[in-house]
């Protein structure tokens, strides 16, 4: 009779535990950014947070300790998926080849919102859109380009990145922006991007070595942008080449001026609006398809900016030491 009672208890306690396990990881959202640790993508995490805290919900964030890691990023929706998380953010690393795990999530009624690249999936009631504005951003580029330049001039484009629709908007928006407004400009060489900070190097490098030497060079990725700025430093190059950057985490060759400037993603708004446009799928509210964030212009003039403040304040670690 005692053991009978006791193995009530036991399975009793089982039930229980299982029922507290599930309340637990039905108030979560996993939140997968293309990598952590970055000025870019940490302050998405405090944004991300700070919604969910004041909807009630909880938030998973992890990422590949780098970029390109396309397995690792839909491993870890995949985790999402097996401990029945509410719904998933996550910033595709690759336009193609997240189209086929994020219609899995879709056909397991797991709500997604999509950061920073638009898969082309039709919006439903459980899938929604969080971007850049990388029309805006190209602009930005294009016109700082033009002041560096007093309008007239040869430019190249490195970082060029087929694999994310994202990136081919950026450079599109870049040129047809010359092309309207400043057609004394030209660009005269374009750089496809690599998966690592060598390649990005040799090929400024190259291009740094073109006679005669281009004007300027736009960088179209963080990564991109830092190997130019090794490049010139390898080469001995001053100012005089500007280098007009996107999403660079070094901020003192930005305040030095040996990056000329940084088009950089608000994502600590992205993250913000991304939990914001998540909560309401899971009401059934019907949010925006498409919510765009505009970039912003960093100089050695704007890093104390407050907007730049915000987004450098959400980090944990120091990024002027480095």
């Amino acid at each position: 009779m005692h053991d009978l009672f006791r193995w009530r208890l036991v399975a009793l306690g089982l039930v229980t535990c299982t029922l507290v396990s599930c309340r637990s990881t039905s108030s979560t959202i996993a939140v997968i950014p293309r990598t952590c640790g970055t000025l870019l993508w940490e302050p998405m995490h405090a944004g991300a947070v700070t919604s969910a805290r004041s909807n009630t919900l909880h938030v998973y964030w992890n990422a590949p300790p780098q970029d390109n890691d396309i397995q690792k990023q839909i491993g870890f929706m995949q985790l999402a998926l097996n401990r029945h998380y509410r719904g998933v953010i996550v910033a595709p690393d690759e336009t193609l080849a997240f189209r086929t795990p994020i219609r899995h999530l879709l056909g397991q009624h797991v709500p997604v919102v999509i950061v920073d690249d638009d898969l082309e999936i039709p919006s439903n009631p459980q899938l929604a859109y969080v971007l850049n504005d990388e029309v805006a951003g190209g602009q930005i580029a294009a016109r700082r380009v033009a002041l560096k330049l007093d309008g007239r001039g040869s430019v190249a484009i490195l970082g060029i990145n087929l694999h994310l629709r994202s990136m081919q908007t950026r450079a599109l928006s870049f040129e047809r922006t010359l092309t309207t407004e400043f057609p004394n400009i030209h660009v005269v060489f374009r750089g496809f991007g690599g998966t690592n900070l060598s390649y990005e190097q040799q090929t400024a490098e190259s291009v740094l070595r073109m006679e005669p030497r281009v004007g300027a060079i736009v960088a179209l990725s963080a990564l991109s942008t830092r190997g130019v700025y090794y490049a010139k430093i390898e080469l001995g190059i001053g100012p005089e080449v500007p280098i007009i950057g996107f999403d660079q985490d070094i901020l003192p060759p930005i305040r030095a001026g040996e990056i000329d400037s940084v088009i950089m993603q608000q994502t600590y708004q992205i993250g913000l609006a991304s939990m914001q446009i998540m909560t309401r799928l899971l009401r059934r509210e019907n949010p925006p398809a498409k919510t765009f964030i505009a970039p912003v212009l960093l100089t050695s003039q704007t890093l104390d900016s407050p907007v730049f403040h915000e987004q450098r304040s959400y980090v944990t670690f120091r990024w002027d030491e480095q």
